[in-house]
């Protein structure tokens, strides 16, 4: 039995290391995965002249959205056009533990771009109400932001544009409103019920309030939130990939 787990683990963390040499460790995607979301943030933040503190929850989620969900919709489809997807397939190794690797290098990468901003927040005395509280949130949020982008990639293609399409489709409006840009309490009220199906909504107003002391919804509810989502994303990835991975094999 734990041999067993050995080589589950050996397996994960293979395709994990896989991921990060083939994938994360490229310029364009350090560029459009981290820089991007600095300048946006940039652009709404530091433009209106406020503080550090009053933005740093919103750069965080804006980061975990553009870095843990940068890659993970794109490899599915890339690598079934380089006809690699049937070598790992004849490996010793699952579907599920696949994808799992997949998850854990996306969340890895995210985690590491979220720790600058963190770190200049701790020097400048800017520092989350509740640290146990903040790790968790971020640690569900990279988790779920990962499943969700290996969710679009079971989108049955070869063809990578027609996942980052879907992606860009789904991801611009959440940016717009799940409070990352702008506070919930600003946003038209036509617009809430919208905000509150939104995944990101909750992690941005629990950071919001680590760092503000005020909340739109009571954190703990937020929490809660947040871990059932990573939960839905990271299950329904694993299940239609079961059901979508030879159908894309054919297709291509």
């Amino acid at each position: 039995m734990n041999s067993e787990y050995v080589h589950m683990l050996k397996a994960v963390w293979t395709i994990c290391w896989k991921d990060v040499k083939l994938y994360y460790a490229k310029g364009p995607i350090v560029v459009t995965g981290v820089l991007f979301p600095i300048f946006l943030w940039a652009a709404f933040y530091a433009g209106k002249g406020l503080e550090l503190r009053e933005g740093l929850a919103s750069l965080i989620t804006l980061t975990l959205l553009f870095t843990a969900s940068s890659v993970t919709p794109i490899i599915a489809p890339w690598e079934t056009r380089q006809r690699t997807l049937e070598m790992l397939l004849s490996r010793p190794i699952t579907i599920k533990l696949m994808l799992i690797g997949d998850i854990l290098a996306s969340t890895i990468f995210g985690i590491i771009f979220i720790i600058p901003p963190i770190t200049i927040g701790i020097a400048l005395n800017i520092t989350p109400a509740n640290p146990i509280l903040t790790i968790t949130t971020i640690l569900l949020t990279a988790v779920g932001l990962s499943s969700l982008g290996i969710l679009f990639s079971a989108l049955p293609t070869d063809t990578p544009a027609d996942v980052i399409l879907l992606t860009s489709s789904v991801k611009l409006p959440l940016m717009f409103v799940s409070g990352i840009l702008i506070p919930i309490t600003q946003l038209p009220s036509w617009i809430l019920p919208i905000t509150m199906l939104s995944p990101i909504t909750y992690p941005t107003d629990l950071l919001r309030g680590q760092y503000l002391g005020s909340t739109f919804l009571p954190p703990y509810l937020s929490l809660a939130v947040t871990a059932i989502f990573t939960l839905v994303f990271t299950v329904l990835a694993l299940k239609l990939h079961e059901k979508t991975i030879f159908k894309r094999l054919e297709r291509r």
